[in-house]
């Protein structure tokens, strides 16, 4: 995408803001001011209004998919690697018991 003065002028984002700002626009959730300004964007940008509509068409498909969750056997292989660390972790004193895990 290139950045185009006179639509930075227009909305005050250039085509890089929109694109940082995409999913957000399509799932409402960027506040008022900045949804405005994304579709004062739009509305002078040919190539964002192409890229939006790609996010939106690529993002919509992929809702679509089934979810896919790991084999039972999968599941049991990590548990139990899991447990093997924690396990190590304890015996080392790296981690104990009776505190809360430190985090990384």
């Amino acid at each position: 995408m290139k950045d185009h003065p006179s639509q930075w002028i227009t909305s005050g984002l250039t085509c890089r803001d929109l694109a940082d700002r995409a999913t957000d626009f399509l799932e409402e959730r960027l506040p008022i001011l900045t949804k405005v300004r994304c579709a004062l964007h739009l509305a002078s940008c040919p190539s964002c209004r192409v890229y939006l509509r790609q996010i939106d068409i690529v993002s919509e498909w992929v809702r679509h998919l089934p979810p896919i969750a790991p084999f039972a056997i999968n599941r049991l292989h990590l548990r139990q690697r899991f447990a093997v660390r924690r396990r190590g972790a304890v015996m080392s004193g790296t981690l104990s018991l009776d505190s809360p895990r430190r985090s990384p």
